[in-house]
């Protein structure tokens, strides 16, 4: 699966033709209904996306969702195991200082905190880091939301 396209996909809701269409070519055939599925896995598990009820979006995020559908996209995981390019140019292999050199400082409260968050343009990106920040586990992307620009100060 191609991320960094992925990536282009957070805010549409579940009724776009296009991110539709690039799921199915990744072999997902299914879409969030009108009961609890709201994660979707790759079959392989290393890529999990999170989808939000539309109205709930739109009271949480700072943009509106592209679409009408029920679910918008609002947030994916890329979990250690997945081989190919990241957004961002992240590796699984990378430590706090090289993830600070691709993203800039944290934005995190707890500098000390194993799970760390950055901003990069309107992204927060998550990183869940193993022990003593020596490499990634997970990778959590999704676009700010108002609680991040209100707690976090951004912009």
């Amino acid at each position: 699966m191609n991320t960094e396209r992925l990536l282009s996909f957070l805010g549409h809701t579940s009724t776009s033709d296009d991110f539709e269409s690039f799921l199915l070519e990744n072999d997902i055939k299914k879409m969030p209904k009108g009961d609890s599925t709201t994660r979707i896995k790759t079959k392989d598990k290393l890529i999990s996306m999170e989808f939000d009820p539309t109205d709930s979006y739109k009271e949480k995020y700072l943009s509106p969702p592209i679409g009408d559908g029920w679910f918008t996209f609002e947030s994916f995981d890329i979990n250690k195991g997945f081989e190919k390019e990241n957004p961002f140019n992240l590796a699984f292999a990378m430590d706090k200082s090289q993830v600070e050199e691709k993203l800039g400082k944290s934005v995190s409260k707890n500098q000390e905190d194993l799970v760390q968050a950055y901003q990069k343009d309107n992204h927060i990106i998550i990183i869940f880091y193993k022990n003593k920040w020596k490499g990634i586990e997970t990778i959590r992307i999704r676009k700010i939301n108002k609680f991040d620009a209100k707690n976090l100060n951004l912009k």
